[in-house]
């Protein structure tokens, strides 16, 4: 918001100061004011108790509806002859314990897939980590602009014994300080050294510090995908129990004959 003083100009009315947090400089001869609100418009406590209200017993009936229906459900198929039980969970179960399967064969391709491919996995890891300048002998230098630079250069600390500098990183603009006030870099930057008997930022793939980077990575990603076949062959068996359950509780029509002999013998 900007507010001028010249004669005639329009000015921008501004709330009451005492609601407001107000914050007020001058840049090139222009007022700046920043203000937020302090007080928080009054809230009808009785409305909004009626609503929670309202919205607890909706929470309410849908769980009992809910409820319901399960014992519903459960009813009507105890109502079933035992062929039909058997079909109802055949209908059931079929779709729910297929989708597991493909689930867990998905899973297992995914960890056979990644164990062929080990050696791209951590020539890739290697390769980052040259390129995140991760070991511990390169070294780098944070210039925040031209201006920077050219004061470092003439106080000699560019240089580094030992090392040679090798790459000049675009760090996509910063701040720095130009006669005493802060204006926009143009273009900070990172410096890269490496030592002087090293041939390039690459040459760390191959260090051993990047080889067991690679290796630590990549085992902490095949047991990610290990554990997660797991969960699915669990989740796979649980459904396969459960439909086993469910089918041996229906009794067959010979212990239907069964029962109705006992019965029939101890009357």
């Amino acid at each position: 918001m900007k507010i001028t003083t010249h004669s005639g100009n329009p000015v921008q009315h501004i709330g009451p100061v005492k609601d407001f947090n107000v914050d007020i400089h001058t840049l090139n001869g222009a007022a700046h004011i920043k203000y937020d609100q302090q007080y928080v418009p009054d809230v009808d406590a009785d409305a909004e108790k009626r609503i929670s209200q309202k919205a607890d017993q909706q929470i309410a009936s849908e769980k009992v509806l809910r409820e319901q229906a399960k014992v519903d459900l459960q009813s009507a198929y105890d109502d079933l002859l035992p062929s039909e039980k058997r079909l109802a969970l055949e209908r059931y179960w079929t779709p729910i314990i297929q989708k597991l399967a493909s689930q867990h064969e998905s899973h297992c391709d995914a960890v056979t897939e990644f164990e062929e491919s080990e050696s791209t996995f951590r020539a890739k890891v290697q390769a980052e980590y040259a390129y995140r300048l991760k070991h511990p002998h390169i070294k780098t230098l944070q210039v925040a602009g031209d201006y920077h630079f050219n004061t470092l250069l003439s106080g000699g600390h560019i240089d580094i014994e030992g090392y040679r500098l090798v790459e000049r990183r675009s760090n996509g603009g910063g701040i720095q300080l130009v006669n005493g006030a802060l204006a926009p870099a143009q273009g900070s930057f990172t410096l890269v050294y490496i030592p002087v008997d090293v041939p390039n930022v690459q040459s760390y793939a191959q260090s051993s510090e990047a080889l067991a980077a690679s290796r630590q990575e990549y085992h902490h990603q095949l047991q990610r995908l290990i554990e997660k076949r797991k969960a699915a062959a669990r989740k796979l068996t649980e459904a396969k129990q459960s439909a086993r359950d469910a089918l041996a509780a229906i009794p067959s029509f010979d212990d239907l004959i069964s029962d109705s002999v006992k019965r029939a013998t101890r009357k």
